[in-house]
């Protein structure tokens, strides 16, 4: 069985010297040595921090790129950059990761989160989804109260604070991974 690949999602717009760049690039170290394959959306900020903790510790980080969107190249620290012809195709890529992390992020990464949710909503073989950071928690509560979402469309997803560390968010994945059913799994 391969290694499980995990999808991290985050902004690009996260400089270097922002606490989250930093924690970023400690997820990405935890993630690969505790032997997953990182998945990024392979351009800069979060995108990059994790790819650069990854291939640091030394991981194998792919990076779905979009060349049509701005032709630019995936980060430095992506050992294989795999290009979508479009949104909807990167989607569908990530759409087959064995788990989906969710940092803090905007537009793009709240489009990754919906698809991922929404997958979990409507099929049998959707990937696990966590979401972390305060953000999400307000989200989260935010479509409790105010969008059409039901207490079981909200157990779909998991969450963990601002804050967490690489060691609680590597437990919580492993625990994700283990109660995911094998079919839904790229390697089961």
């Amino acid at each position: 069985m391969s290694a499980p690949t995990i999808a991290v999602y985050g902004s690009a717009r996260i400089a270097p010297d922002d606490p989250r760049y930093v924690a970023g690039i400690a997820l990405g170290a935890a993630l690969a040595t505790a032997g997953f394959r990182v998945v990024t959306g392979g351009y800069d900020g979060l995108m990059s921090a994790v790819s650069h903790g990854a291939r640091e510790a030394g991981g194998e980080v792919l990076g779905y790129t979009v060349t049509a969107w701005d032709g630019l190249p995936a980060n430095r620290w992506v050992t294989s950059a795999i290009d979508s012809s479009d949104l909807f195709d990167r989607l569908r890529r990530f759409s087959q990761v064995d788990l989906g992390i969710a940092l803090d992020g905007g537009i793009g990464t709240l489009v990754e989160v919906a698809a991922a949710w929404n997958l979990l909503q409507v099929t049998t073989t959707a990937r696990p989804l966590l979401l972390i950071g305060d953000a999400w928690v307000a989200f989260l509560a935010y479509a409790r109260e105010h969008l059409v979402v039901g207490p079981a469309d909200l157990r779909l997803v998991s969450t963990l604070p601002s804050g967490a560390g690489p060691a609680e968010i590597v437990a919580v994945v492993r625990l994700l991974l283990s109660a995911a059913p094998t079919s839904a799994r790229i390697g089961g």
